[in-house]
């Protein structure tokens, strides 16, 4: 759902949010022109291993950006000058919003926006968004965002290292590569790798929220996203 508000508007708009959500006043410096919702709020469960429902509202005013929580309050962050707002995406705890310089990553629980940013020549391949994690690959990095504590990881990809296939979930992320396979959970954080024997392949791959199993030629490998490690078994 997408709004257009006119000059002056913005103020309007969140006293009116905050009354229908009976929200007292947010944090942040700006205020707007141009406002993008992005999902609708809900609440949030309790239990780690449950489902979320959506929580967190992005607004993209000129100049800034605006992270709205389910239940209370709003943060927002100041874009630079020729900065500009390529993408926007929300689920869950978590928003992202790719820009011309950096990557946004919002965490509703830590109320907070976290940035990365991008080498002028990196080039951003893919964008999943879950309700507990992002995850964004370009050409250079894998770059991980942790929604519960509201943190990025980064993985820098070697020189010529190939990618093959990325497979992401809502707690964990795999990624294939021609060399090494590297895993990706919200609840441990960082990245971890294991390396892949001369000519071994990916033949098949189950998963869930929180595991992530790859049969390969010679052995099964499995990623679990309360550990942070690779089990093996063959």
């Amino acid at each position: 759902m997408a709004l257009v508000l006119m000059k002056g508007q913005e103020a309007w708009f969140l006293n009116r949010w905050k009354k229908r959500n009976h929200v007292g006043s947010g944090r942040g410096r700006i205020a707007a022109i141009t406002v993008t919702i992005l999902v609708s709020l809900g609440p949030i469960l309790a239990q780690a291993q449950d489902k979320i429902s959506d929580e967190v509202v992005v607004v993209v005013s000129r100049g800034r950006v605006l992270g709205i929580i389910s239940g209370g309050g709003f943060v927002r962050a100041r874009l630079s000058a020729g900065e500009t707002v390529l993408l926007t995406e929300s689920k869950g705890i978590n928003a992202l919003v790719q820009t011309s310089d950096r990557l946004l990553g919002f965490s509703g629980p830590v109320q907070r926006w976290s940035e990365q940013r991008l080498d002028i020549s990196e080039s951003v391949q893919k964008i999943q968004v879950t309700s507990r994690l992002i995850f964004v690959r370009t050409d250079k990095r894998l770059y991980g965002f942790q929604g519960p504590i509201g943190r990025w990881k980064v993985q820098d990809l070697g020189v010529q290292e190939e990618h093959r296939q990325t497979f992401v979930q809502d707690h964990v992320a795999v990624v294939v590569t021609d060399r090494r396979v590297l895993g990706f959970s919200t609840f441990t954080g960082g990245f971890f790798a294991e390396d892949l024997f001369n000519d071994e392949t990916i033949e098949s791959v189950e998963a869930n929220d929180n595991i992530i199993v790859l049969f390969t030629s010679s052995r099964k490998l499995i990623f679990r996203s309360r550990l942070a490690v690779w089990a093996e078994t063959r």
